[in-house]
């Protein structure tokens, strides 16, 4: 059995991730804290006097705490909730301590994980940048500190906030100074696609660090929000096609020739989504005004095919252990460009994910270990035998 390396875990933030000594950017009252926000105890954070995150009519949010004092929610199915937390338990899913988290990690064969936050898969959490910025500071010095704990086996990456684009790129230096191993940048944030000028210094500031970046899915497209209207409508569309633009700004705006040694991954919308798309882009590439941005490009045209980015080990993807088409697209993109992600603890997972690859016979044994270990390692920039980074991380602009 192999231990994988699991390129996208993620962590439910608690009332710890805002606490002294974390929060230090901003005065102690505007720190968010946890309430009981209906009739059966459903708990939600307030976030500069609102509630977070919105949960009934368009421009639904998701990352509701798990708990209030310590004392997780129990909800009014106490059965659903029992099934829900089986594996996924409160206390490792709010990183309590990196030995929690271990203790699941190594039920599940998961030998090193990446860790993504939950909230911040949302925006706008906050209209005032600076309430912004110090919630992601925040968040930062907390996952540091609980990774810190086992910093051979438990990884985390830099969160942003984009409303403040200096202050967004001073994080990423100052957290490559303490461990982080990639950025996270959701496919559209608002209004903001990848290659909006504003987020052009968080790029140049992922290169210059050697931090890969994340493309994450994320509730967090302003223009496909107002449309849906139910948890379902907002996570099966706006929440997927979120990481579609993102993929296409960064492969026909300049981004990967701009950047040509920064790895890129495309997270959490499944790999069935690809194929489609690279032939699309591919399809118009040598259409007049196609490959090049009005401003974040300034000259750098976007050169190749979206398959040669792709081919020369740029740009990376999630994928679901259970895809009937992965085969396929092992074939067609090769084995070397596929991110295994366990998604610890959403509620939408696959249990054991790792052991449900592993049965599957239509897929090489040397290509389930590239998938679940060796392209993991490659593109967050570790090495394999000691969890380490391989390359040098520079920490100031």
């Amino acid at each position: 059995m192999l231990k994988a390396w699991d390129a996208d875990g993620h962590v439910m933030e608690s009332e710890a991730t805002f606490e002294e000594p974390y929060w230090d950017s901003e005065p102690a009252h505007r720190r968010p804290f946890v309430v009981e926000s209906d009739h059966s105890g459903t708990l939600s954070w307030v976030i500069d006097s609102r509630l977070f995150p919105v949960r009934t009519g368009p421009y639904q949010s998701a990352g509701s705490p798990l708990s209030k004092n310590g004392v997780p929610w129990r909800a009014p199915n106490s059965q659903l909730m029992a099934e829900r937390r089986e594996h996924d338990t409160v206390e490792s899913a709010e990183f309590r301590s990196a030995a929690i988290r271990l203790d699941q990690m190594d039920r599940e064969n998961i030998d090193v994980q990446i860790n993504y936050p939950t909230m911040f898969l949302s925006y706008p959490i906050t209209h005032d940048p600076k309430l912004g910025t110090a919630l992601t500071r925040s968040y930062n010095n907390w996952i540091a500190d609980v990774c810190s704990q086992s910093p051979d086996r438990l990884k985390w990456v830099t969160v942003i906030d984009p409303q403040d684009p200096r202050a967004a790129a001073n994080e990423v230096y100052r957290t490559a100074a303490m461990g982080s191993v990639g950025v996270m940048i959701l496919g559209m944030t608002g209004d903001i696609p990848v290659d909006d000028p504003q987020l052009e210094g968080v790029w140049a500031a992922a290169a210059e660090t050697n931090l890969s970046v994340g493309v994450h899915v994320g509730h967090s497209f302003k223009a496909l929000g107002q449309l849906c209207d139910t948890h379902h409508d907002k996570t099966v569309m706006p929440f997927w096609l979120t990481l579609m633009f993102g993929f296409q700004r960064v492969i026909s705006k300049g981004i990967a020739d701009k950047y040509p040694n920064l790895r890129i991954a495309f997270l959490e919308g499944g790999c069935s989504w690809v194929p489609g798309l690279v032939d699309r882009i591919a399809e118009h590439c040598g259409l007049p005004g196609s490959r090049s941005g009005p401003s974040f490009g300034q000259g750098y045209l976007a050169e190749l095919y979206p398959q040669e980015y792709i081919e020369r080990g740029q740009i990376y993807f999630g994928f679901e252990v259970e895809e009937g088409v992965l085969p396929y697209v092992l074939e067609e993109f090769g084995d070397e460009c596929w991110l295994y992600a366990s998604d610890i603890p959403h509620r939408d997972r696959l249990y054991d994910a790792v052991n449900v690859l592993e049965q599957r016979t239509d897929i090489a044994e040397e290509t389930k270990r590239k998938l679940l270990i060796d392209n993991t390692a490659r593109f967050y920039g570790l090495d394999l035998a000691t969890g380490q980074p391989s390359g040098q991380r520079a920490t100031s602009a």
